[in-house]
């Protein structure tokens, strides 16, 4: 039996959890529990435990806290987060934390927990017998021997490629970051890797399924089942299979804030073909993504909606759900000029346009692209086209 501390504030939450279901049938023990991180800490100290399930959201030390302080003195304990928000900041820092998973509290059910404690459980044992990182190099191997005619093996293993999922053909999808992603500080590259390797994993195995490995921390490959696991038509087709990507691309940029470009190939129908497929989708990966990419387009458009309005970076960036950092980074790259100035570009331009085609008065056209001061807005005016709004108008 494996040993679990619950860590909730609410009493009754905890309560409810522990009569919620049968959790020895998944080999686990309620050995203990706390309210707080503090109290966490010290059950530890006297206590075996194995499985730490903890609120992010007490008072005192949350529990991202306490995650990092069992990090540094209990490395193997495996954590599962719970949380009443369902903000993209959580879930980024847990994978950071190498939690098992990150379980919302008003939606998840019986089966979902069974679930992620059933995969804590798998670690524990391979962390016990000292084989996880073997196997896992041992099966990534397997997978790579498989896109190269060459090494695919004669005999092969019970590799999951067989099942009823794949009964309608397959895709191979390549994703790599782009050469231009802007890393993060204070990542090692393949730990960044690795945390787009996992998520990756963890998405496509809810809808989709099929098998995610990776080549020399280069690249993700996922051998995908032509239909999703619906089974609808519709998810077979190409455009429907494209729209999924794209919307995997946005979430691994909205949770790690790292730019991937991808290509699929066909769908194949016998995985004797997996070398063909892979090397379709290699033939078709983009080598160089064009400067407008999807980030700054997201923000042009949100720019032009709102040019009327006091726009800011910090906005903008919340529009398109990344960090104003990032945002400022990758626009000034792509665009070739920072946030504000091409804010005050395109108000300028809109200006231009009124003062040549209408009768408006000026102060009305400054007011309407926001700036409430006419002396200020001709001052601006001047500086960035050389003259003042009048003059500009009557040349």
């Amino acid at each position: 039996m494996w040993n679990l501390l619950v860590v909730e504030d609410e009493s009754i939450v905890r309560v409810g959890l522990k009569y919620m279901m049968d959790w020895e049938k998944c080999g686990i023990r309620w050995k203990s529990e706390a309210s707080n991180g503090e109290d966490a800490l010290r059950a530890m100290e006297t206590e075996d435990i194995h499985i730490v399930m903890t609120d992010i959201r007490m008072p005192g030390m949350d529990g991202l806290e306490l995650a990092k302080r069992i990090r540094e003195r209990y490395p193997e304990v495996q954590i599962v987060f719970l949380s009443s928000y369902d903000e993209f900041a959580y879930a980024k820092e847990a994978l950071k934390l190498g939690a098992v998973d990150y379980l919302h509290k008003p939606t998840m059910d019986e089966d979902e927990i069974e679930q992620t404690l059933r995969k804590a459980v798998e670690r524990l044992e391979s962390a016990q017998t000292g084989k996880r990182n073997d196997a896992e190099a041992d099966r990534n191997e397997y997978y790579l021997s498989l896109l190269d005619k060459y090494t695919f093996p004669q005999r092969r293993q019970d590799d999951g490629l067989n099942n009823e999922l794949f009964q309608s053909g397959f895709r191979i999808v390549v994703f790599r970051k782009r050469d231009d992603a802007v890393q993060a500080d204070g990542d090692s590259a393949e730990l960044r890797f690795m945390s787009i390797l996992y998520l990756i994993q963890e998405y496509v195995a809810k809808d989709w399924g099929g098998v995610v490995f990776h080549r020399g921390f280069r690249e993700v490959i996922w051998i995908a089942p032509a239909r999703a696991k619906s089974g609808e038509a519709d998810s077979a087709n190409s455009a429907e299979h494209g729209k999924y990507l794209e919307q995997l691309r946005q979430k691994v940029l909205e949770l790690l804030h790292v730019a991937l470009i991808y290509s699929s190939s066909p769908v194949y129908e016998r995985i004797s073909e997996l070398p063909d497929a892979y090397m379709e989708a290699l033939l078709h990966l983009p080598q160089h993504e064009q400067s407008d990419n999807l980030i700054v387009r997201k923000t042009k458009e949100f720019v032009d909606k709102h040019l009327f309005e006091d726009i800011t970076l910090a906005k903008a960036a919340a529009a398109v759900h990344v960090s104003p950092g990032y945002l400022s980074r990758i626009f000034l790259k792509e665009i070739g000029e920072n946030f504000s100035d091409y804010v005050i570009r395109n108000k300028l331009e809109y200006a231009r346009k009124q003062l040549r085609e209408t009768n408006r008065k000026i102060y009305e056209i400054a007011a309407e692209i926001g700036y409430t001061n006419p002396h200020y807005f001709s001052k601006l005016f001047k500086e960035r086209l050389g003259k003042t709004p009048l003059e500009y108008r009557n040349q």
